[in-house]
């Protein structure tokens, strides 16, 4: 039910829908797996009927495909609206689930004497269920390998997102997608657990908490947090690259850079004589317009207010001033909390929220990264 309420949620009509879709099919494949237990309950049957069989086995592409949902789902909340689309290559990514297809429809295309015989306790195989069986390992080994390398892709994806975030705002809260990590983390150790409980089945071990890991009531436990998890964070979420809402993308062109030596920054040829001029606007826009007490500045509002495209401004901060545009306003932010914890009696959170800070643990990492001590210790020895 919760999978499908969640479902429910994220295909309801929204701006996001695009990139929400994987999501949504993530609960639906996870609501279409778990469908055959109250079948097979409610409809007992040795054998089992055609419609029982098939609700069992749908098992095997749906949860293949939950991986590739879920690697999606990231990889669309973590686009760059800011750049040009780029063509996702799926083909490799729908291998995996077109396999476990071919499985699931050669099983279900079995004359019934034979789909009895793939059941527990049938002797004396046939070359088409030996087979089928080969095709049940088959899906099961690809999926526990997918698994680990999906959480690798994830990773990397996140990592890259993080960095372009700090080239784009001051202020990153709200757009981490910390939540992923440790979802991602999670599926890890839920993997890890399946597969210590299929080892130990297979093989007959027999050591401390073994019979944890073959437990159902653990397996449906440790399910149960992952999708809540996935329902609690991921309806919520918005995709964090995006331009301030008020903001519509540039489209007007850039005034020709003056001859000169030329520097290549992607498409961009700016002199030096530009980029220093660029600079010099920004360094002049923190020290006496005091922007970086905006707690919500962002690269778009920079490059406004000196007249440049955001491609120009971000140029000029990474070449001249050599920094990332967070790191650089979170500088300013720093120095001005510094003076402020010297000179003032004001508490140490308000100075935060006053210098353009949007959390306590923000303003803590960036002071203690710019000034090499906390800002209660820096008060003090001031």
């Amino acid at each position: 039910m919760l999978s499908l309420f969640c479902c429910n949620v994220l295909l309801l009509p929204d701006r996001d829908r695009d990139s929400r879709m994987p999501l949504a099919l993530f609960f639906m494949a996870s609501a279409g797996e778990l469908l055959a237990l109250p079948v097979s309950v409610l409809f007992p049957a040795s054998p089992p009927s055609f419609a029982t069989l098939a609700l069992e086995l749908a098992e095997i592409p749906l949860t293949m495909a939950q991986p590739f949902l879920l690697w999606l789902y990231v990889h669309r909340l973590t686009a760059d609206r800011t750049q040009p689309a780029q063509p996702q290559r799926l083909l490799w990514h729908l291998l995996p689930i077109g396999f476990a297809c071919v499985v699931y429809v050669y099983v279900l295309l079995l004359p019934p004497a034979l789909q009895a015989g793939l059941y527990p306790g049938a002797q004396s195989l046939g070359i088409w269920q030996i087979i089928a069986f080969a095709g049940f390992y088959g899906a099961t080994a690809v999926f526990y390998v997918l698994i680990p390398i999906y959480a690798v892709l994830i990773l990397g994806r996140l990592r890259r997102y993080r960095t372009r975030l700090k080239d784009l705002f001051a202020s990153t809260e709200g757009r981490e997608l910390a939540w992923a990590w440790w979802l991602t983390a999670a599926v890890c150790v839920f993997w890890l657990f399946n597969l210590m409980a299929i080892l130990a089945t297979e093989l007959a071990l027999s050591f401390p908490g073994v019979g944890l890991l073959d437990s159902l009531t653990a397996a449906i436990l440790v399910r149960f947090g992952l999708i809540w998890s996935v329902a609690l964070w991921g309806t919520r979420q918005r995709p964090g690259l995006v331009p301030p809402p008020a903001r519509a993308p540039e489209t007007r062109d850039p005034p020709p850079p003056p001859p000169g030596p030329l520097r290549k920054y992607g498409h961009s040829g700016l002199s030096d004589d530009r980029l220093d001029r660029i600079a010099s606007k920004i360094d002049a826009l923190m020290q006496d317009g005091k922007l970086y007490l905006e707690p919500d500045l962002s690269l778009w509002d920079l490059a406004e207010r000196i007249g440049v495209t955001t491609h120009y401004a971000s140029q000029a901060l990474n070449e001249k001033i050599g920094l990332r545009f967070f790191d650089y306003v979170n500088g300013w932010r720093v120095r001005e909390a510094a003076d402020r914890l010297r000179s003032t009696d004001a508490t140490i959170l308000a100075i935060a929220y006053d210098v353009g800070f949007n959390s306590r643990s923000s303003f803590y990492t960036a002071f203690k990264r710019e000034i090499g001590m906390t800002p209660s210790q820096y008060r003090s020895a001031a």
